[in-house]
């Protein structure tokens, strides 16, 4: 049986345990925890630079976060206390004919991919996972779509890229991987500017905070931004707070005008036009089109 209980300042939740590609994700605020099992084996994964005291069936605590997987067994309980004040995890529950899929798509035992999950892995995740992972999120959370080719695609490439890096079975990595390095290892300002932005991201940020935070001047913040996102520090914050607002629209406890001071809009026109800017619709449209879904 699955089992989920959420504690602390909760901002959204999006469960769908049963189908195929079964995915739990979560947000939360202030003293957020969560305490869980799942009927299936299961991948964890620490979202947004969020980090967790993690506890596995009681044991001694151990951190995860944004730079790191976990690997479950089934019905093993978890505990996740959140150490950052915003904080998100997914997990990702694949089915045992989604494991074959796998296993047929790229040539891996089954066996192979079933011992994979025979005991907790705590791996640390490269640029690749990294990615695959954020979309898959961003697929079937924020756009609500299921069983379609770029999820399909994806839920395999995440069970494969973590059966590699688990070491069960040695390949060439060019085979399996498109960046084999570890997220953001060769560039510590990117990872100290995305930790300070993600503990902060609601509040009011200047350039010369932003940088004095990440040991580096503005002007070559910028161009690290530029380089690897294509756009400002700026532009990325705004991005990430309009990412926030879905969460604080989905659950239905604000309006669109608390929405847009939440996640640090001075008023809710700016919010909304730049909401449209992003996604196409209004907040209101959005919404609605989520609940007549």
């Amino acid at each position: 049986m699955n089992r989920l209980e959420l504690s602390g300042h909760v901002l959204g939740e999006f469960l769908d345990w049963d189908s195929p590609l079964g995915l739990v994700y979560c947000r939360g605020g202030e003293g957020f925890s969560a305490s869980f099992s799942c009927s299936r084996p299961a991948l964890v994964f620490a979202r947004c630079h969020s980090v967790f005291d993690l506890s596995l069936d009681g044991g001694a605590p151990a951190r995860l976060d944004f730079s790191s997987v976990l690997v479950l067994p089934s019905s093993m309980p978890v505990e996740l206390n959140a150490v950052t004040g915003l904080s998100h995890f997914a997990l990702f529950c694949p089915s045992r004919e989604l494991l074959g899929e796998t296993s047929g798509r790229d040539g891996i035992a089954l066996k192979e991919l079933v011992s994979l999950f025979s005991r907790p892995r705590r791996m640390a995740r490269n640029n690749w996972l990294n990615e695959i992972m954020h979309r898959f999120v961003f697929e079937r959370v924020d756009l609500d779509r299921n069983l379609n080719s770029a999820t399909s695609f994806l839920s395999v490439e995440i069970i494969k890229e973590v059966f590699y890096l688990s070491g069960l079975k040695t390949v060439a990595p060019a085979v399996f991987n498109m960046d084999d390095s570890g997220v953001y290892e060769s560039q510590p300002v990117m990872k100290r500017a995305l930790d300070y932005i993600e503990a902060n991201l609601f509040s009011s940020l200047t350039m010369a905070g932003l940088a004095r935070n990440s040991f580096a001047s503005e002007s070559t913040l910028l161009r690290i931004f530029r380089k690897e996102f294509g756009r400002t520090p700026f532009e990325y914050v705004a991005g990430r707070r309009l990412e926030e607002s879905l969460a604080l629209l989905r659950n239905r406890r604000y309006g669109v005008g608390e929405v847009a001071a939440l996640v640090g809009y001075a008023s809710a026109s700016s919010f909304i036009a730049a909401f449209r800017k992003k996604f196409g619709v209004t907040p209101l449209e959005w919404r609605s089109g989520r609940v007549e879904g």
